[in-house]
């Protein structure tokens, strides 16, 4: 199947959708593992329409979209260090169930990449939940490599994440 999709940057007015796309993944992919008390706080802290626009407008943030006539399918928040100077966070990137396996996450990612080499960042780290077996595959094929592992709560389940690290310059050098 060939993918229709593109990939924009986010703007101010996409905030709600972004909200309400997120919320709706993030329950999509967790509710087997976690209460729903728990979720319904994540949620509420996680993805109001006011948090997303703050991530879109913070100059230290990109936020990338993939959309099909204005159907959003996917979407990225990559965040550059304040501390390190050579780093930037990959906080989310979520792909809807109806477009896996089209391009979408890779599209991001590369949106993600190119954001990095522009801000002369050269490693994107990012945390996935230890149980997210779908999303470890995808981050260590496209060259992202477990340098550790942490905690994420939500609610009050604490969760064990893997760390994982993607050296920018040499994606970009093999794409």
């Amino acid at each position: 199947m060939t993918a229709s999709f593109e990939i924009k940057r986010a703007a101010p007015s996409d905030a709600a959708a972004l909200a309400a796309f997120a919320a709706r993944l993030f329950r999509d992919t967790y509710s087997d593992d976690t209460a729903a008390a728990d979720l319904d706080d994540y949620v509420a802290k996680s993805f109001s329409a006011e948090l997303q626009a703050a991530e879109i407008g913070d100059p230290e943030a990109a936020v990338f979209m993939a959309t099909d006539g204005g159907v959003l399918a996917g979407y990225a928040y990559v965040v550059f260090s304040p501390e390190e100077a050579d780093l930037a966070l990959l906080s989310r990137i979520y792909v809807d169930a109806n477009w896996r396996g089209r391009g979408v996450a890779n599209h991001l990612l590369n949106a993600a990449i190119a954001e990095c080499a522009a801000h002369n960042v050269g490693r994107l780290r990012l945390t996935v939940y230890e149980k997210n077996a779908r999303a470890i595959a995808f981050y260590s094929k496209v060259g992202f490599a477990v340098m550790g592992t942490t905690t994420f709560t939500v609610g009050d389940d604490v969760q064990a994440d893997l760390v994982m690290e993607l050296d920018v310059m040499a994606r970009r050098a093999d794409h």
